[in-house]
């Protein structure tokens, strides 16, 4: 089977298990979200923003008026919308664009793993398992509400782009032997697919452009100590203006962030980075979504924290690190002496205890502090490697291997995704992190709250694991029945099915508000009255603030564009509380109310009296009346109103 054909039919096997894995979705594209009704809609606003306002103006979306860059207080998702384009384009249905997206983001996550693992074990046993352990994995569930978060599957392209391009430069002619250079369709094309594949990523989502990029320069600076390229001056050249490149794209992509901070928009607090950092016990949280271990392993529930991958592709992932490549694992040749051995074992099992919140209390040994005892470890560790060339050795050529790269992936995600501090059950264990030099000096950290998603680098990494383990497990076996058991076992795992469809949230924190209908696929009536309405007529809608409602308001200003006060998103400008509180007491204090609402510009004012619980919706209505507003249109419950 060649290649082209080869990953074609791999594409139309993981789309089928998209499929299964999202089931009921399928059912109702056009109408129906995944999750719930809150950043699934706000995606789906972007993606619909994006394909129709590319160009002049773009940043400048038509939320938070008169703020401007409001489509910088959340990602842009600009690949998203331009693969989507097509959908859009011929449906103009949002709905429809949104959950095709999704689905590509499970499709093309399976494929890119697999290209990687097939092109580094040459098994396409282990490719087919690590493509649906990282497509499918149960981190993948606990993101189902998070486009940008599932939007994870240019990384392993990257890897698939460069590893190619280390593979193919071999090929190269030397310096001496004449100057017709690489073959053609040789090294730089794979290069630009690297490239092209990281820029993607970045441009993606805000949270992997800081959380991957780091481990990909690391991958780069692998491969070029692994096969001894460091002293060709031609690789590196073309490897670093590749780079470079690829990071001046990004920042000019950033720019408008960066803007959007100088107008006062705040990093995110280390109290607030702390709150969205997982806990020790995360590893052993799941999903209360997934059917099989879902109300088994709740061992620590909070926000952003249920990262357990999954045991099949932690077993597969042992196997990988014990057994790939195992005649280059010299490790295990200090077994006779068990000095190494034990020292490994005993330091690694005290540290892993007391991160867990244990501790050792005998009468003559007392361990209980995990920083210093961490200090004493690494001390310890930095002597026998300093004493002993043949430790030295043994570790370098661990990690020479594919296993042993991977493998010091997975423990850094693990540990940044703890955060600023290390928490055992909400009990402190380190009052700072691996993660804290990051917020406090690397651009950008700062300005993210959910530490715990580096879970997806986790992911990644034990996927590439699980299959050099499976690679390991299939030599000179039955290939195709390890795939499907080990595919299926892995796919059992992750699975949620039937997933949470159009979850309608009431608990607001607003109050006197009414629940919201369990629909959003029919637009209602009075936005075909707004579209009709001279462009650029800025509208305000009530009630205002409620992230429920605001998500909602943002969804229908599809159908008509013009400009909106309201606004949700992963930010907002600072007055929108101010103007959210004003409108709040209304009905108590209606002339500073009056006032705020005046100062927004807006010059129309659309009232939802269903949404409001008892008379106070048809209150707000003779307020602005009472104030000289004009009403133009009723639609049901729904009133418009001219008000300047």
């Amino acid at each position: 089977m060649g290649r082209r054909r080869e990953a074609a039919t791999v594409f139309l096997v993981y789309a089928a298990l998209t499929i299964l894995f999202t089931w009921p979705l399928a059912r109702g594209l056009t109408r129906d979200v995944p999750g719930d009704f809150g950043d699934p809609l706000l995606n789906a606003w972007i993606l619909a923003w994006d394909t129709s306002h590319l160009g002049r103006g773009w940043w400048n979306a038509n939320i938070y008026y008169p703020h401007p860059l409001a489509l910088a207080y959340s990602e842009h998702l600009l690949p998203q919308a331009l693969a989507i384009w097509p959908v859009q384009a011929i449906a103009n249905n949002p709905l429809l664009s949104y959950n095709v997206a999704f689905l590509a983001t499970f499709v093309l996550s399976g494929l890119g793993m697999y290209l990687f693992v097939r092109e580094m074990t040459n098994s396409r046993a282990a490719a087919f398992v690590a493509g649906v352990a990282y497509a499918f994995g149960p981190y993948r569930v606990t993101s189902m509400p998070h486009l940008q978060v599932l939007s994870s599957q240019w990384m392993p392209f990257a890897l698939y782009g460069f590893r190619r391009f280390f593979d193919s430069v071999r090929t190269w002619r030397p310096a001496s032997a004449g100057p017709q250079g690489p073959p053609k369709g040789g090294p730089h094309i794979w290069l630009a697919v690297g490239a092209a594949a990281w820029l993607l990523q970045n441009l993606s989502c805000g949270y992997y452009l800081l959380f991957f990029s780091p481990v990909l320069l690391a991958y780069l600076a692998w491969e070029l100590t692994t096969r001894s390229l460091w002293t060709s001056k031609r690789i590196v050249l073309i490897l670093g203006a590749a780079c470079i490149v690829v990071c001046a794209v990004t920042g000019a992509f950033a720019v408008p962030y960066l803007e959007l901070r100088a107008l006062g928009f705040s990093p995110r607090s280390l109290e607030e980075t702390t709150r969205f950092s997982a806990d020790t016990y995360a590893l052993f949280t799941a999903d209360p979504n997934l059917r099989l271990w879902g109300s088994i392993l709740q061992a620590w529930p909070k926000a952003e924290a249920a990262l357990f991958p999954g045991l099949v592709i932690v077993g597969l992932a042992f196997v990988g690190v014990v057994m790939a490549q195992r005649s280059r694992t010299p490790l295990l040749i200090d077994v006779k002496r068990g000095l190494t051995p034990l020292l490994g074992v005993t330091s690694l099992g005290l540290l892993i205890a007391l991160l867990f919140g244990w501790s050792i209390r005998w009468p003559v040994l007392k361990v209980a502090n995990f920083p210093r005892t961490l200090l004493v470890v690494a001390a310890i560790w930095a002597i026998a490697l300093a004493t002993s060339p043949r430790l030295r050795r043994a570790v370098a050529q661990w990690l020479a291997t594919p296993a042993g790269f991977f493998t010091v992936v997975a423990v850094f995600a693990i540990v940044m995704s703890w955060g600023p501090s290390i928490h055992a059950r909400g009990r402190t264990i380190a009052s700072s992190n691996l993660y804290t030099p990051f917020y406090n000096y690397v651009p950008g950290f700062d300005g993210v709250r959910a530490p715990a998603r580096f879970a997806m680098i986790l992911t990644l990494a034990l996927s590439v694991l699980a299959g050099l383990g499976v690679a390991a497990l299939t030599r000179r076996r039955r290939a195709l029945a390890w795939a499907t058991v080990l595919g299926a076992a892995l796919l059992a795992e992750g699975l949620a099915v039937p997933i949470p469809i159009n979850q309608n949230a009431i608990d607001y924190r607003r109050p006197g508000l009414a629940p919201l209908p369990g629909s959003v696929a029919d637009v209602p009536p009075v936005y075909e009255f707004v579209a009709k309405l001279p462009p650029a007529t800025p509208i305000v809608e009530l009630p205002l603030g409620e992230p429920a409602f605001d998500v909602r308001y943002m969804l229908y200003s599809t159908t008509h564009w013009q400009p909106l006060v309201n606004g949700y998103s992963g930010g907002a400008p600072a007055d929108y509380e101010r103007l959210d509180q004003s409108l709040q007491d209304a009905l108590t204090r209606p002339e500073p109310a009056w006032q705020a609402l005046t100062a927004t510009r807006a010059s129309h004012a659309i009232v939802h009296e269903a949404f409001y619980t008892e008379n106070r919706g048809r209150r707000i209505s003779e307020w602005l009346q009472a104030n000289g507003a004009q009403e133009l249109a009723v639609f049901g419950t729904d009133r418009i109103f001219r008000i300047r």
